[in-house]
């Protein structure tokens, strides 16, 4: 009679273990699959800002390289640019100092020589020969052409636009309004279009101002349209990374 009470017991408890033991389970498994979701998160944005940097990198090195050549123009031409084409054509500008005997005469001379020819004494005098262009001809980015650093703007521009916004804001369900779901997919349609917007001005700006003139090398152009595609990837892959864990979409590609 002293053993059926302990038989009984035993009985009793034996499902509140299994269903402990299938809480923990199930909680461990969240755990897990938490730390899973909170680890792509992580290495997604990584690499998204890799390639944010990659795509400034990449620009300002051409920048800084741009410039420095454009410097050693007059100094030994370390980049091998030479002098720039005239108007626009692949005619060589002729110097000034391609002339010596215009500078070999002082400036007393020259007056002498107008004093001669007014008068009537002497020949029409030398005119002063225009100033030697700066840098070889070529043009500096200044100006209109400082416009190529617009588009690189106007991208980061769009990735925070885009980036406010987690898939799960789209959602309707969890928002709970049409108003509010509404604005939201306006805020990311301005930031779609400003992201367009970018990648539109860089491929503008490179073929209008640069590529079409020969006064001025046209790499800053090629590094601007490279700089705007890797931030608008940049900016996608932000957005897919915060957005891992809350669309199943994403959660089948990456979990």
């Amino acid at each position: 009679s002293a053993a059926f009470p302990v038989g009984r017991k035993l009985t009793q408890t034996q499902p509140n273990r299994l269903a402990e033991a299938f809480c923990a389970n199930s909680i461990q498994q969240t755990q897990l699959r938490m730390m899973s979701i909170d680890s792509k998160r992580r290495q997604v944005s990584l690499l998204a800002g890799i390639v944010f940097g990659v795509g400034w990198l990449v620009f300002i090195d051409t920048i800084v390289h741009f410039n420095v050549c454009l410097d050693g123009v007059e100094k030994g031409d370390p980049c091998k640019w030479g002098r720039a084409p005239v108007n626009e054509t692949m005619d060589v500008l002729e110097l000034p100092t391609d002339d010596p005997s215009v500078w070999d005469k002082s400036m007393s001379d020259i007056v002498n020589d107008f004093d001669k020819f007014v008068e009537g004494k002497g020949d029409e005098p030398i005119q002063t020969p225009p100033p030697k262009p700066k840098y070889g001809g070529w043009h500096p980015i200044s100006g209109r052409y400082s416009l190529v650093w617009v588009p690189g703007f106007l991208a980061i521009i769009s990735l925070f636009f885009v980036n406010t916004i987690e898939a799960k804001h789209l959602d309707t369900d969890w928002m709970g309004g049409s108003t509010v779901d509404m604005a939201l997919q306006i805020w990311l349609f301005f930031g779609a279009v400003a992201g367009f917007s970018a990648i539109t001005m860089a491929v503008w700006v490179h073929v209008q101002l640069f590529a079409r003139h020969d006064d001025i090398q046209d790499d800053p152009g090629v590094a601007g349209i490279v700089q705007v595609l890797l931030l608008l990837i940049s900016s996608l892959l932000f957005w897919i990374g915060r957005s891992i864990g809350c669309d199943s979409d994403l959660d089948e590609l990456f979990l």
